[in-house]
């Protein structure tokens, strides 16, 4: 599935399950994946995928923050369009098999589909927190009080963030006087996504799995069937695999953007095949995420960081250090697949354009405040709990099953106890630090520590 199609709303009897009375919801952080895209390289154009694709309108409608003459800050409104080159090396402006010259994508792009799917999941939100649990106001006057936005450097993840947020709250329903805050940070200090490019450490560990994942499954069976379905659409006669060029992985890309638009330009049936899209993303996952499952070190230099990000942000509620309630985060697939397989959680699906994991901190309306429990020496996260949902679907981390990690009779409410230790056992104390260590090692795979 390349496209994540939401279910309708909770109905009320499963919004009294979810959301028991004695809970008190009091912070959620939702991250997400960008919506749907172009692919991120050119491929397959001998298969029938253009090149160039006209579905960004948003290339009509661009702004720029200038310095005017009174060195006062205004705006430039502007079109782009995209240069390439002819056959000839002539400068040329780019154009769709229709021809069409305007709207035209960039590689990797947010397009206008992936626009009115991350708008439909800021419409869910709202629908849930605003609408039906009442945990957020109707009218948002004081955004930065009760937001907390972050996005990675990567456009298309900020285009999504915009849309999750005006869905959430269209310009009706909050102040416009009232800018938001939108968080960011350079490459690489980044850890919103696994940062292969950054950790030298991170790098070498995947490079280590890649190549663990072509030995597993270049001569394999499924690999074959691949090969006799998708063989023939492979430039210069080479074959389907792992580490191929293009590899397996940008194939998948290719296709499930494609498939994510129906556009006209489609693929050939093979790449339609149920049996060819499950062999692509159960070779794919393995190759990318297996070491989430088997490695702690893999955990903590790809995902640990931004665990304790969210750790630490959820006991910020507990501590009442903060008036925030809801962080919305903009990322990617290997962010979420990353979460998920780190927390033992995963399906091993690639996650659908639009993906999202919301975490949801809660109190327990019986428990005496934190400012008492503190005085009486009781543990002041007693009483708090998280759960995970991925995609509205509830989650449980490995760790939450455990006996004494959850709330009684319900395993979904991990203990805000075991939350955080289950986070501080993978974060770094250090990342940059860490991603410098263990270099003497090479590309051998780590030995096995599977999540606990």
């Amino acid at each position: 599935m390349s496209t994540f199609e939401p279910r309708s709303p909770y109905s009320e009897e499963e919004l009294k399950n979810l959301y028991p009375e004695n809970l008190e919801l009091r912070n959620v952080q939702v991250l997400f994946r960008h919506g749907e895209r172009t692919p991120t390289a050119v491929r397959l154009e001998n298969a029938g995928v253009a090149r160039f694709w006209p579905f960004c309108h948003s290339a009509k409608a661009f702004t720029s923050a200038v310095l005017g003459n009174g060195q006062e800050w205004d705006h430039l409104r502007f079109e782009r369009r995209i240069e390439t080159f002819e056959e000839s090396g002539s400068a040329m402006v780019a154009a769709s098999p229709e021809k069409h010259v305007d709207n035209i994508c960039l590689q990797g792009q947010l397009t206008d589909r992936g626009r009115e799917t991350t708008l439909a999941l800021g419409m869910r939100l709202r629908k849930l927190y605003v609408e039906q649990l009442g945990f957020l106001p109707s009218y948002l006057d004081d955004v930065n009080k009760t937001f907390f936005l972050r996005m990675t450097p990567i456009p298309r993840a900020g285009e999504s963030l915009h849309q999750v947020f005006t869905g959430l709250y269209p310009v009706s329903f909050r102040n416009p006087n009232d800018i938001p805050i939108i968080n960011t940070r350079n490459p690489q200090d980044e850890n919103l996504y696994p940062n292969d490019a950054n950790c030298r450490r991170f790098n070498q560990l995947a490079r280590s799995f890649a190549k663990l994942a072509a030995e597993t499954h270049n001569n394999s069976p499924e690999m074959q069937y691949l090969q006799e379905k998708l063989g023939k659409w492979m430039p210069d006669g080479q074959k389907v695999a792992v580490d191929g060029h293009p590899r397996l992985s940008g194939l998948m890309d290719t296709t499930n953007a494609v498939l994510a638009h129906a556009n006209p330009h489609s693929l050939p049936q093979e790449f339609h095949d149920p049996e060819v899209r499950r062999i692509m993303n159960d070779i794919n996952v393995d190759e990318w995420f297996r070491g989430y499952s088997q490695s702690s070190e893999y955990r903590r230099l790809g995902v640990g960081s931004l665990m304790g990000d969210i750790k630490d942000r959820a006991l910020q509620t507990v501590k009442g250090k903060s008036t925030i309630k809801v962080g919305l985060y903009g990322c990617h697939d290997t962010t979420i697949a990353g979460l998920l397989a780190t927390m033992g959680a995963f399906d091993n699906l690639w996650p659908p354009f639009t993906s999202s994991i919301a975490f949801e901190t809660f109190h327990d309306r019986n428990q005496k405040p934190g400012l008492l429990q503190s005085l009486m020496r009781r543990n002041p996260e007693e009483g708090w709990y998280v759960r995970v949902r991925y995609n509205d679907k509830v989650v449980i981390p490995k760790t939450c099953r455990k006996p004494g990690n959850h709330l009684e009779g319900d395993e979904s409410f991990c203990t805000m106890t075991a939350f955080r230790e289950m986070c501080e056992k993978i974060a770094p104390t250090n990342w940059k630090y860490e991603c410098l260590q263990n270099m003497g090692n090479g590309h051998g795979i780590p030995p096995v520590e599977p999540v606990e």
